[in-house]
């Protein structure tokens, strides 16, 4: 019984640091993620002069399913709901919240961007497209340092740490 107790702790503690170090490395992929969208959503916005409702709509079948759900949840607000953009954007935050790993840094970076969405003339929205790319540039850049930093010791201490509290317990 102690064995399997012993066994358990140190599993447990495993896959906490390896679920931590995991939400590092998927931080990265959801920034590349959140690039890419917003990239494909200013081309349907300044190449095809597609209006904002009906470009998201038109994101939906080429972006993956998390940013799918996004984008839907904003464009039901704003075309169903008849809400305005930016009360919309944040119906679509909340969601984008609680199904990725974006930090804070990401996170504010759209929410800013969905305040000024639809605002202002093809100039101001193409500089405001620009300003994410870039705040998701640094925020990329960063959550790159921060894996690079602590995905591995996050790893060690789940492990060292469980088989320290198994050593003291049993």
């Amino acid at each position: 019984m102690r064995v399997w107790g012993i066994l358990l702790l140190v599993g447990a503690g495993t896959m906490f640091g390896f679920y931590k170090a995991y939400g590092y490395r998927k931080r990265i992929t959801d920034i590349i993620m959140l690039q890419n969208a917003f990239r494909l959503l200013e081309t349907e916005i300044f190449y095809t002069l597609t209006p904002v409702p009906v470009a998201m709509a038109a994101l939906e079948p080429k972006i993956p399913d998390a940013l799918q759900q996004f984008f839907h949840r904003v464009w039901i607000a704003m075309e169903q709901e008849q809400q305005p953009v930016f009360r919309a954007w944040e119906q679509g935050m909340l969601f984008l919240e609680r199904s990725t790993f974006c930090g804070a840094e990401e996170l504010g970076a759209v929410r800013s961007f969905g305040l000024s969405l639809g605002e202002g003339d093809l100039q101001a929205q193409q500089k405001n497209f620009q300003l994410l790319q870039q705040r998701l540039n640094y925020a990329l850049e960063e959550a790159e340092q921060q894996r690079l930093q602590q995905g591995k010791v996050w790893q060690y201490m789940g492990v060292c740490v469980s088989m320290v509290v198994a050593i003291i317990l049993y």
